[in-house]
This record gives C-alpha cells, structure tokens and sequence, in this order.
C-alpha cells in the first residue's frame, strides 16, 4: 500500500504494532534520508531497537541478507535495517520470510516506474511504499506552512511569497534554511530579514544530471531530461550546471598528484552537496586528464550547437549527456 512521506510517521502509529518493511523510491535523496531518520526515532521511543544496520543488496550475497534478518542483536533488541540498492530477488526473499521481526527500510532511490518491485510494494496489503520525488512549489509551501504554525512564526504577506519564491526545492537544503529562521529568535520576520538569512535556491536539481552522468546511468539520464527540459531556458540551466561541475571535477583532476581523493573533495565539492562526497571521491579516482580534455571539447562544441540549433535544445543536451557518460563510465 502506498503512503507519502507527509503522513508515514502517522501511518505507522496507526497501526500500533511493528513497522512492516517499507519501501522508499524517488529521486530525492534527501527526503528519503530524513524520512528514513525521522522513522528510526520514532522507532527507538516505542520500542527496544538497534543501531542502524546498513546492507547493499546489490553488492553483497543474499544468504547474507536472510543471515541479518530475525539475527538477534544483543540484549534482544530488534534490529533496525536500512537496504539499499534492491533488486528484484528481494521479493522472493520476503516472500521467504515467515516471520518478520525485525524493521526493515528500503532505499530504492532511482528505481524505474517499471520496477516489479516498486510494483509489489505499492500493491501489498501490508507493506508500505513511500514515493520520494523532487518537491514542487505546493508542497514547499504546505511545508512553510506546517513549520509557521509550528513554530508560532509570522511572516508579512511580502515576506511570505519571497521566502516560498526563494527558498530551496531541495528538501535537505529547504529545512535548514527553515531552522536559520528559528535560530534567528523573532516571532516576526520580514523581507529585509530573510534577504541576509536563507541562501536563494540554486538549480540543485539541476545539478543531479552531473552525478547522473557520472555514474552512467543513461535511462536515467534521459528520463530526467523528458521530465525537466520544457524549454531552451531548461536547456541552458541543465548544460550550464553539467558545465560547471565538469569544470569543479577538472580543477580536482588536474590536482591528484598533490591532494588525496578526500582532500580534493573537501576542497572543491560545494559544501550544500555534502551528502555526494563519496559518489564525488569515486568519480575523482576514476576520471584522468586525457577525459577531462575530450569533455572540454565537447562542452566548447556543445554551446555552439544550442546556440545555433535552439528549436533542437532537447536533442543536443541530450546527445551531449550521453557522450559524458561513455567518457566518464
């Protein structure tokens, strides 16, 4: 059955007994890590549970996996499982699970809308699917709204519209830039305020095309572009954000042989990105300077060809796209 991350926490309590294995999909990872959190804590007040146990279903043996289910921890505690990277084999390991007493969360961030496991979870009497996509301006609005009220905050009518305007899309960055204005310490915010308080949004959305790319996901790659780019102005913003992480990926390149991995990330990662800094390390170790030169070729090609084909915007950041991922593969 299919809930929403709004209403999860209250769809647990409701039904006042263990939390049946949830599924997570989407592409917004920073919901889904809260979301996740956000069940954790809730699970450590009402019962007696472990600490986080984290299994890559992908990379490693599914005896392992059925081995971690129902394994007590010590001092009886239920275990509290996080399992990323799911495939299709995980149904017929439920499925082969008589009795479940463990928390079972499941990341499948990224998983296609074809997924017969998305598919099993949504359709299950009992177990829950939570989708997690990318919010839009009604949703960042009812979460402004909820936090007002929550808060006893007042914001001016100017003040209002400006901070659901500009504030960030990007769920993660959206709640901090939320909790700067209770930091703040005033009941009353007005324009002025929020000016010198939140950052304004980025196109943070745009910047998963780089990591997209990076990690040669190519359906993924062109699922997003068909969902996003409805226009040139689309276009640009998506090319002009590959451009710019291309060019923070070179500066790192052409740094590895005086920084480690981990320092090159620290240096040059923009820090609201925080939560990429391994996928970024993995795509520093595996990028020289011989990819980093054909890419520049590429980007220089690619400005002409937006610039003097703009009815075909779509297709030249596509065709552009695909060419960095078989580079960067």
């Amino acid at each position: 059955m299919k809930s929403y991350p709004s209403k999860i926490l209250y769809d647990i309590n409701k039904l006042n007994q263990k939390i049946v294995p949830i599924l997570f999909y989407g592409n917004e990872e920073g919901l889904i890590s809260s979301t996740i959190k956000s069940i954790y804590n809730l699970a450590k007040k009402n019962h007696s549970v472990s600490e986080i146990s984290y299994f890559d279903y992908k990379n490693q043996e599914s005896g392992d996996f059925l081995s971690l289910i129902n394994n007590s921890s010590l001092f009886s505690k239920i275990n509290f499982i996080v399992l990323t990277n799911p495939q299709e084999k995980l149904i017929d390991d439920l499925n082969n699970i008589k009795n479940l007493e463990d928390i079972l969360l499941i990341n499948g961030e990224g998983l296609q809308a074809k997924s017969k496991l998305r598919s099993h979870f949504d359709r299950h009497k009992s177990y829950i699917s939570v989708p997690c996509y990318q919010l839009d301006k009604n949703r960042v609005k009812k979460i402004i709204d909820d936090f007002l009220s929550k808060n006893n905050l007042s914001l001016d009518k100017n003040a209002y519209w400006y901070l659901v305007e500009n504030i960030s899309y990007d769920y993660l960055a959206l709640s901090n830039e939320l909790e700067k204005i209770v930091s703040f310490g005033s009941l009353t915010i007005s324009v002025k305020i929020l000016k010198n308080l939140i950052s304004q949004k980025s196109n943070s959305y745009y910047d998963n095309f780089f990591f997209y790319c990076a990690a040669g996901n190519s359906e993924r790659v062109i699922k997003e572009i068909n969902l996003l780019n409805k226009s040139i102005e689309d276009s640009y913003g998506a090319f002009l954000s590959l451009k710019r992480f291309l060019n923070i990926l070179a500066s790192a390149v052409v740094n590895k042989d005086e920084y480690s991995a981990a320092a090159l990330v620290s240096k040059f990662l923009p820090k609201y990105l925080f939560l990429k800094k391994d996928i970024f390390e993995e795509i520093i170790n595996k990028t020289n300077i011989k990819k980093i030169n054909k890419i520049n070729k590429m980007i220089q090609k690619t400005e002409i060809l937006i610039r003097q084909n703009s009815n075909m915007h779509r297709e030249v950041l596509e065709r552009f796209m695909l060419n960095v991922v078989r580079v960067l593969k």
